[in-house]
């Protein structure tokens, strides 16, 4: 039996080393938010941290993406406390839902008030942390990273109060 192993150049299967090379596509630096600053990064401007360096938080809108750009990422973290009233909010484009979850941590206790929150992956297309419920407390984070197909998984720990919820709508 033989296997089809393609002529040097004609690379028929790349999805994983074109997932390495989408990993490592942006600028891999660190953006400093200001007083609600609002980014819609392109896919050359992924591969980088966003961090909320104001209580009045920050908002992300992600370009719509397919599997040909899975390995690209964003990473969230809260560097200040977001206030009740602003949030920081992280949304895909129609139809890139966003699965895999979040474990949210009651400040006041973490050991004993850790909840993990899972996106449903029917429609869930935002994660918001509002300063308490939804997390958003300083050392909150969360890493969004394009699937194998085409979808958004993200992961994380996020720091919230009062009675917790979840994070995904």
């Amino acid at each position: 039996m033989s296997k089809n192993i393609p002529l040097y150049g004609q690379n028929k299967d790349g999805d994983s080393l074109n997932k390495a090379s989408n990993a490592f596509r942006g600028p891999l630096d660190v953006i400093v938010a200001g007083d609600n600053s609002q980014y819609s990064p392109s896919k050359d401007e992924l591969c980088r941290t966003y961090a909320s360096h104001h209580a009045n938080g920050m908002d992300i809108t992600l370009p719509a993406v397919s599997s040909a750009d899975a390995g690209l990422w964003v990473r969230i973290e809260v560097a200040v406390t977001v206030t009740s009233s602003d949030l920081v909010a992280v949304t895909a484009a129609s139809g890139d839902l966003l699965e895999g979850s979040v474990y949210l941590t009651k400040a006041t206790d973490a050991v004993a008030n850790q909840v993990e929150f899972a996106a449903d992956e029917s429609n869930d297309l935002t994660l918001s942390m509002n300063g308490s419920t939804t997390g958003g407390l300083i050392g909150s984070w969360a890493k969004l990273t394009v699937n194998d197909s085409g979808y958004w998984t993200v992961e994380g720990q996020i720091l919230g109060s009062g009675t917790l919820a979840t994070p995904f709508s």
